[in-house]
């Protein structure tokens, strides 16, 4: 068993490092020497030469008073709010400069922001044609998603323990092929929804292999991880395919449209199947395990784990968790889509249910939960094979599974007298 595990964890990284060449032997080929050489910032021809923006931080000195422009009110009717702000540069090669910028506070509180002296914000600095200009971008939030991300860290590994480890490596390698693998290749123009399907495969490999070790628990949960995202990926793209969606529903779509041009159209639909599956592929993956550590742990304290009973024990933890974990997906669609949930209280519902951005969270929803539901069969199956083949014969791990005298049995809850008192008291129940 240890050597099919490690094979197929060294055939999940060899296909890495295929699909890593190919996105860039396609980036190469796809641009000559001129283009394949991407510029840091974003240049645009204007006037009299390249204007070239640049963000750093800095900090608010001081806050002016603001002030009505009535110039604007009267001409256009929008409300804007004018103070002078006094920054200073703390990064870059502008560092210890100080610059004094005019900041609007309208009445769209989307695009306002809100500044206060002591506070670190987004400086835009653009130069260009002997000329810079200074503007304020965003706040600085960085160091507070940083404080967050190390309290994280600190209770995941505290309570984890070793455990903790093992997950946090899985969870960094999904990240790591999301991040270098799925966007590149995308962006390269392969189809979105395979390579996110290769990423599943993988990133439930090293997951299950680093929380599980090379186990036949580890082994069935991936197969029943892989099935459950195929079902769920050939739901989504038949959803998209008649339905149809375009991919193109959020502001996000259409943004990044705008700037990959030569994308065909399918592209942003194969990239909506894509989301619908990484959205799910955590999901799924619990339940996966969740299934498989039960069916192990039952054949390891049954007399007899026979095939039918690990299947069944299986399949009524998985029946157990499906709702809940049905309710975890869904609600987590929904919790993105709060804002689209209330638009849809004043709309009429034969217009909201076709209505294409709607329609798209519907589909997220669903097609990751039917996965969710094949996966528990599939997995339960699969478990029930590969540890009730094992039979009394040895545990990859090393340790032995449903040997009939091992000292660790227990006693069925038929061999309890009356009363609920052990004969033995050094004995367990199972």
């Amino acid at each position: 068993m240890h050597l099919y595990a490690r094979a197929l964890l060294f055939l999940c990284c060899a296909l890495v490092s295929v699909f890593l060449n190919l996105s860039a032997f396609s980036g190469a080929y796809a641009l000559d020497e001129k283009t394949a050489k991407k510029p840091v910032a974003r240049i645009v021809e204007r006037g009299e030469g390249p204007i070239d923006e640049s963000f750093v931080v800095g900090k608010v000195k001081s806050v002016s008073n603001a002030k009505l422009d009535q110039l604007l009110l009267d001409k256009t009717g929008m409300v804007s709010n004018r103070q002078a702000v006094e920054v200073e540069v703390t990064e870059g090669p502008l560092t210890g400069q100080t610059f004094t910028i005019m900041n609007e506070i309208t009445d769209n509180p989307s695009f306002n922001i809100s500044v206060q002296p002591g506070q670190e914000v987004i400086l835009s600095v653009v130069q260009g044609g002997g000329e810079r200009e200074v503007n304020i971008a965003d706040y600085h939030r960085a160091p507070v998603l940083f404080w967050l991300a190390a309290a994280f860290l600190a209770a995941f590994l505290f309570f984890g323990g070793k455990q903790g480890f093992k997950s946090l490596a899985g969870l960094i390698a999904t990240v790591a092929l999301i991040a270098f693998v799925l966007l590149p290749m995308s962006l390269n123009g392969f189809n979105p929804l395979l390579v996110a399907v290769f990423i599943s495969l993988a990133a439930a490999a090293c997951s299950m292999f680093f929380v599980a070790g090379f186990s036949r628990k580890a082994y069935a949960a991936v197969i029943g991880t892989v099935g459950g995202v195929i079902v769920a990926g050939i739901a989504a793209q038949l959803v998209i395919t008649f339905a149809p969606l375009t991919g193109l529903s959020s502001e996000e779509a259409q943004i990044l449209r705008g700037s990959l041009v030569n994308q065909a159209p399918n592209f942003y639909a194969g990239l909506l199947a894509a989301g619908m599956l990484i959205g799910a592929l955590g999901v799924i993956m619990d339940v996966a395990i969740s299934i498989s550590s039960t069916v192990t742990e039952v054949a390891r304290t049954a007399t007899n784990p026979t095939f039918k009973l690990l299947y069944k024990a299986g399949m009524n933890v998985g029946r157990d968790i499906m709702g809940t974990m049905t309710n975890t997906l869904v609600l987590a669609y929904a919790g993105g889509a709060l804002p689209l949930l209330l638009l849809a209280r004043q709309m009429p519902s034969t217009k909201l249910i076709n209505l294409d951005l709607f329609a798209t969270e519907i589909a997220s929803a669903l097609s990751g939960s039917l996965g969710l539901v094949f996966t528990i069969p599939l997995t339960a199956l699969v478990s029930a094979y590969l540890i009730g083949h094992a039979g009394n014969s040895t545990h990859a791990s090393g340790k032995t599974i449903g040997a009939a005298k091992d000292e660790d049995e227990g006693i069925n809850i038929e061999d309890m007298p009356e009363g609920g008192v052990l004969k033995d008291q050094s004995e367990g129940i199972r």
